[in-house]
């Protein structure tokens, strides 16, 4: 088979390659020099470097790579990489993630943390930022000068030097950089501000910028914003309150056509506008100078954004034609002003003023059930809709007096007529709060004809972080399997995950069996345990297998291919608080390529198994973003200010 492939023309052993897990490409690589040149390459188009913890974030795995997957001969293998990544968890620490709050920074320090000084504590922050800086400048030497397509900085802090600063790398050596995602530490009160060369960048097509906060932050943005108008499909910006800003307005950025209204129609020729804007707690303007911006967006994302109910209500009754394909949006409605009591509608009545939508999120908080009907609004659009997300969330009493109060899940009155509100034999993806009777119950009656392929039944994972949904799953299913031998644990699909994964998605053998014999008998007692602590008769997570057993059985959702339950807001911010399963292989392990030992072997003929988000082969068969469906709507922002608190 290796000699065959390696007659085949390059363009075409670069398709097969696209659709080849990491582990395929290694060994078809090593079969002979001619694949190896055209395979090989294509693992490390795309490297990750990860921080482990979010409380050391200046120990990135920069030396784990280079001792495995340094060099080839005299050539590095980052001569190839397109896309590069870094990225660190944001999970607990969602503010002031910077060295200057991190008590093991001061090691070394003349003073001990409690009688630092000002001056001691900036010198801390220097060093944090010369560690990190130490170790991506060692990757960036090797990058190949203008090969870089994407560069993604997830890390949570302040970008060190030779970066974004004047002369920094990425201007200076990757000029064809087309997409540049940032998420940095607007908390931090030594926020060096090293950007001076965003506006630079002439190339990019897609900008993204979380836990903005300082001016000369905003000022940094608007240039860059500005340099690659023309350009610039997808703008994504989220901003972090501070106690001398409080917010961040769209009008600020100045983006509208230069000399334009919204009819002049020749220079919106020159000046095309966004297709997709995401906006988290910016604040929008119910009298905006120019709609020139939204006229053409194809995607609209709206979170927590200030005013944005009365923005709504004026959008929808601009001259401007909307040609919306996808629109989200995450609202509380206590947090507007008192006199907005009149704009609850705004929500039903901005998507009343379109059709043609394709793909609608919404999470709701505390919106008077009185007069707003968003489903109706929701079956405006059945002819298109393919997917639907919705949350709703209610303030409710939380003691017995009545005396507190607090946002808690509710699953929407409508939910029994789901079927009159959205096609579900059109329907590919949907998320909704809900039990899973209550879900079982409205999609039963047209389940034969069903298209769904990823269904989420969604709940907030701060509100139950008592609860360990994943362990209780888990241990419910080994019972009904009738116990499994350490090398066949349901359970494996969480550790994983844990396993030290480099660029190519391939984990080191050695490392990995290591890892996989050391933690077996560990594994095993923590499941043990997990079973003597749950109770008898866990009422939710008997429901859940039961509807996964009815939705991937016979009588349930024939094109059903993934079935999630919890909150996976922010990738894994909940690991205790979700789950997913899938429908079982019949060909094969039901825990597919790249999620290590086999998860389950179906003992007692279950039409499902346990999936881990890190396996990219769950999607296989789905049509739609499946990670997006499950993040959407997230509960809280990625990066948050204390002030929010």
């Amino acid at each position: 088979m290796g000699m065959m492939l390696d007659t085949l023309p390059c363009e075409v052993l670069t398709m097969i390659a696209d659709w080849l897990p990491p582990a395929s490409l290694r060994a078809l690589g090593r079969v002979s020099s001619g694949l190896y040149s055209v395979l090989v390459p294509q693992l490390y188009r795309a490297v990750t470097f990860r921080a482990a913890s979010e409380w050391a974030l200046n120990v990135l795995d920069v030396d784990s790579f280079l001792l495995h997957h340094g060099h080839s001969g005299t050539t590095s293998f980052l001569q190839h990489t397109r896309h590069l990544y870094i990225q660190a968890p944001i999970h607990l620490a969602r503010f002031n993630r910077c060295a200057y709050y991190n008590i093991f920074r001061t090691a070394g320090l003349a003073q001990g943390p409690s009688t630092l000084g000002a001056a001691d504590e900036t010198r801390a922050h220097e060093q944090f930022l010369d560690d990190i800086a130490d170790q991506l400048h060692v990757v960036l030497a090797q990058l190949k000068p203008d090969g870089l397509r994407t560069f993604q900085w997830r890390l949570g802090t302040c970008i060190p030097a030779g970066v974004l600063d004047e002369g920094g790398y990425l201007s200076r050596r990757q000029n064809r950089l087309t997409c540049l995602s940032l998420v940095t530490d607007g908390t931090c009160p030594h926020a060096c501000h090293r950007l001076d060369s965003l506006s630079q960048l002439s190339s990019l097509t897609k900008l993204e910028w979380d836990g903005i906060q300082h001016p000369a932050e905003v000022e940094s943005l608007r240039q860059c914003i500005r340099r690659n108008w023309k350009h610039l499909n997808d703008l994504s910006i989220g901003f972090v309150l501070s106690p001398n800003a409080r917010s961040l307005r769209w009008d600020d950025l100045g983006l509208r056509w230069p000399g334009a209204g919204p009819c002049d129609e020749d220079e919106s020729t020159h000046f095309p506008p966004l297709s997709t804007l995401s906006l988290s707690k910016v604040s929008l303007s119910e009298n905006l100078q120019d709609y020139s911006s939204f006229r053409s967006l194809q995607a609209l994302t709206l979170r927590d954004c200030p005013n944005v109910l009365r923005f709504l209500r004026s959008l929808s009754g601009s001259r401007i034609t909307l040609n919306l394909r996808e629109f989200e949006l995450c609202c509380d409605f206590l947090l507007h002003e008192p006199d907005d009591d009149y704009e609850f509608s705004s929500v039903v009545k901005f998507l009343f003023s379109f059709r043609g939508l394709q793909h609608l999120r919404l999470r709701l908080s505390n919106f008077p059930e009185l007069g707003f009907r968003v489903e109706d609004a929701i079956r405006h659009h059945r002819p298109t809709l393919e997917s639907l997300v919705y949350h709703q969330r209610q303030l409710a009493p939380i003691d017995n007096e009545g005396l507190f109060e607090d946002d808690r899940d509710v699953s929407p009155v409508w939910i029994p007529d789901l079927p009159a509100i959205v096609d579900l034999c059109r329907v590919t993806t949907l998320a909704l709060c809900a039990n899973p009777s209550a879900a079982r119950m409205c999609l039963q009656p047209a389940a034969a004809n069903s298209t769904l392929q990823v269904l989420h039944l969604r709940f907030s994972g701060a509100e139950r972080m008592h609860w360990d949904i994943r362990h209780e799953v888990l241990a419910l299913l080994r019972k009904r399997r009738g116990g499994c031998s350490p090398t066949d644990q349901v359970d494996e699909v969480d550790e994983v995950a844990e396993i030290p994964v480099y660029s190519d998605g391939e984990s080191d053998h050695v490392s990995f069996f290591d890892h996989y014999f050391d933690c077996s008998m560990t594994w095993q007692s923590d499941l043990q345990k997990v079973e003597m602590d749950t109770p008898s008769a866990p009422s939710e997570a008997e429901d859940f297998v039961a509807f996964a057993e009815w939705a991937f059985g016979p009588s349930g959702l024939p094109a059903l291919q993934v079935l999630a339950f919890g909150d996976f807001s922010h990738d894994d911010r909940y690991p205790g608080q979700q789950f997913v399963v899938r429908r079982e292989d019949r060909s094969g392990p039901c825990s597919g390529e790249g999620s290590g030992p086999s998860v389950c072997n179906n003992h007692n003929g279950l039409s499902f198994c346990p999936a881990s988000m890190d396996d990219p082969s769950i999607w296989d068969g789905v049509s739609l973003d499946g990670i997006r469906l499950l993040t959407a709507c997230p509960d809280g922002g990625l990066i948050e200010s204390p002030y929010e608190l």
